[in-house]
């Protein structure tokens, strides 16, 4: 059953959580942790996925269509909530990136028991260009309607996409992959394996530590349309994308899942450092992240293949 399969990942993250409200770990502490693993964990586990898999199945080139469809898709549905929160800018920046941000990590610990080795290899190449891809949109998206004074920047946003260690690792990856370099590697290669076995652990305790109950409850419209939109909506257009495309079975299944995960928590930390709603994005981040709970199966058992 998929409820089984994903269930201890969410009580590592509420491990996280627990831990972080018994202050097991000093709260000062946590900003390095989450710096060790964007920096080295995470990075070292999507190189070494990507690189050891084997893409040369006819799947791989519209699976990743799918994704940039899908997510595009679900970008233009977050912007069209402009119409309905116009008046409140900030708000509307946290909506959008409640549409479009996902948590990774979540799928990439669950993907073995619900899509086997060959929908872990499908996730882990997607990565970084859907990191990279809704990146661009939500910092464009923050620098137009948020509250600061920054001007829509493509050049400055693609930028900062590209330094971003997650969707290097990836890319790096995929050279290795695709160039042999893997087998030139030597010691490396284990050592880069053996780094990204510790980063599931340390994601998913981040995510519960991150959590936060103080935004739940003040603006029920505005969580409830970005919960929708993101554990409804997204999935939905997924499914929509991945039947008009003719995606296989599995790996639309696995776009799918994708789409069908919570928003992450980075979407607060960009909030928060550049105008937008950052206790509404707590809030849809802690509401998304508990429903996903109950919705990640139900999409699962909706388009899993027997």
């Amino acid at each position: 059953m998929a409820f089984t399969a994903i269930l201890p990942v969410f009580l590592v993250i509420a491990i996280g959580f627990i831990v972080r409200r018994l202050s097991v770990v000093p709260d000062s502490s946590w900003a390095a942790v989450n710096s060790f693993g964007y920096w080295i964990l995470y990075p070292a586990f999507l190189f070494s996925t990507v690189a050891s898999a084997d893409f040369s199945g006819p799947d791989t080139i519209p699976f990743l269509t799918c994704l940039a469809v899908g997510f595009a898709l679900a970008g233009l549905w977050g912007l069209s909530l402009r119409l309905w929160f116009a008046s409140d800018g900030p708000a509307f920046t946290s909506l959008f990136q409640a549409s479009v941000r996902w948590n990774g990590f979540i799928i990439l610990a669950a993907a073995p028991a619900l899509y086997g080795p060959k929908g872990l290899a499908l996730i882990a190449l997607g990565f970084g260009p859907v990191v990279a891809f809704v990146n661009l949109m939500s910092v464009l998206v923050m620098a137009r309607w948020a509250n600061n004074e920054i001007a829509p920047n493509l050049a400055g946003a693609l930028r900062e996409v590209t330094r971003n260690p997650l969707v290097l690792g990836s890319l790096a990856g995929l050279i290795a992959n695709l160039s042999g370099l893997i087998d030139w590697l030597g010691p490396l290669e284990p050592a880069l394996a053996l780094l990204g076995r510790a980063a599931m652990p340390i994601a998913l305790i981040s995510v519960g530590a991150a959590l936060s109950f103080e935004g739940l409850g003040k603006v029920p419209l505005r969580l409830g349309v970005g919960v929708a939109s993101k554990l409804v909506m997204a999935p939905f257009l997924m499914l929509a994308v991945t039947h008009v495309l003719g995606l296989p079975p599995l790996p639309s299944a696995v776009a799918i899942g994708v789409a069908s995960m919570p928003s992450a928590p980075a979407a607060y930390v960009l909030a928060r450092e550049l105008g937008g709603d950052a206790p509404l994005m707590a809030g849809l981040v802690t509401a998304s992240t508990l429903l996903a709970l109950i919705t990640i199966p139900l999409w699962h058992s909706l388009t899993m293949p027997a």
